[in-house]
């Protein structure tokens, strides 16, 4: 089916019609599509691309290739759903990110779940993420994340068959993400937290603490230490398990990535408490079982959730507010860590090994200029260097 060029006409508010027709046996028919725009030559621009869309779906209709599904799976809920599920069966994503998706598909489910997939349009997406951001009151860089899914789900039914063509196109964006600082202790804020530390008893919350302070650990890297992963000998925590939590369960698995298997230097004071608990511990329960046991715990883990909870009283108690403006929380005495380092000259390759970063520009990217000491720093090699002159001689 042929359908004409579009007339548009601007609405306000940056939103446009486009008006189409096409000819049913002798009789001509209108479609209108309604959509945002910045500018007439970006309507014009989404207008062809509308009409693409019309044309392909048409044709898609009369074309036998199309792989079917059962009706609830060709829902938008039904299909991500699907997606989802055969993505964890597969072991291509792990629980916690499963979770993560589901909660996406949600999102999607809530203002497009009666529609079918091959239903969907650009106007639709963009309709739905300007929803979610102004009626839900969602943040950019959770829709960015429901819309990567969204489109990701629907290439995938382009593969199998049961899509023509995904209405994803090069205009259909997802909101602009925004760059976050870290929020980091600074010198100040850590001597605070160690000296806080110090007087208490040593415990799961304080060794914890420390691990995250002292050794850049994520929180779930925290909980799955064992004690055969301590080599006091040669000084390192070798990072190989995390537990973490998803719907309502918890459970044991690899690191984040391939990357955050590393080897992690330890700190003396932390190894000299962490020694003074192993060997507490050693007389009742033996060196062959005590090396499976979980380094804060026991034979099982310590929850990752409550020792999240734990520090957020702490730091709510000490009042530690980070270089970001807010409370800190447990996941930033990591960002603490690498700050610190880079803030202190180690490079900073060396900086993203030890956190676990498959790439040093992420590191870099993302703690370089966190830390106000070291733009304070900068600022003064600045100034002396501009306060040099050519003295001439007499």
């Amino acid at each position: 089916m042929k359908y004409t060029n579009a007339s548009i006409r601007e609405r306000g508010d940056g939103r446009w019609q486009a008006r189409f027709y096409y000819k049913d046996g002798d009789r001509w028919k209108e479609v209108s599509r309604s959509f945002k725009a910045s500018s007439k030559r970006a309507a014009k621009r989404r207008a062809d691309e509308i009409k693409d869309e019309l044309e392909r779906a048409a044709q898609a209709e009369g074309s036998p290739g199309l792989t079917p599904l059962p009706e609830e799976d060709m829902t938008v809920g039904g299909f991500l759903r699907r997606f989802v599920d055969n993505l964890e069966s597969s072991g291509q994503i792990e629980r916690t990110t499963a979770a993560g998706y589901r909660a996406s598909a949600e999102h999607a489910s809530r203002y497009l779940a009666g529609k079918r997939i091959d239903e969907i349009t650009g106007e639709m997406i963009l309709d739905w993420q300007d929803k979610l951001l102004n009626e839900d009151g969602l943040c950019s860089d959770s829709v960015a994340k429901d819309h990567r899914l969204f489109k990701q789900a629907l290439s995938y039914a382009v593969e199998i068959g049961a899509l023509q063509r995904s209405p994803f196109t090069k205009s259909v964006r997802a909101p602009k993400r925004r760059r976050r600082e870290p929020n980091s202790l600074d010198d100040e804020g850590r001597r605070k937290l160690l000296g806080a530390l110090d007087g208490m008893v040593d415990s799961e919350l304080t060794l914890g603490v420390r691990l995250g302070l002292s050794a850049g650990l994520r929180r779930e890297e925290v909980c799955g230490l064992r004690w055969r992963d301590i080599d006091f000998r040669e000084g390192t925590i070798r990072v190989r398990n995390a537990v973490t939590e998803a719907n309502g369960r918890t459970y044991e698995k690899a690191p984040k990535s391939a990357s955050s298997r590393r080897d992690v230097p330890l700190e003396p004071d932390l190894a000299r408490r962490l020694r003074a608990k192993h060997d507490a511990l050693l007389p009742a329960v033996g060196k062959a079982k005590l090396a499976g046991w979980y380094v804060l715990g026991n034979e099982r883990w310590y929850l990752p959730s409550r020792l999240g909870k734990e520090f957020s009283a702490l730091a709510k108690a000490l009042d530690l507010v980070g270089t970001a403006g807010t409370r800190v929380c447990l996941h930033d005495l990591r960002h603490t860590y690498a700050t610190f380092l880079i803030a202190r000259g180690v490079d900073v390759k060396t900086v993203s090994s030890l956190m676990g970063h498959a790439d040093a520009t992420v590191t870099l990217n993302v703690y370089a200029s966190a830390d106000p000491v070291a733009r304070k720093q900068a600022a003064e090699v600045v100034a002396k260097a501009m306060a040099e002159r050519v003295v001439e001689a007499p």
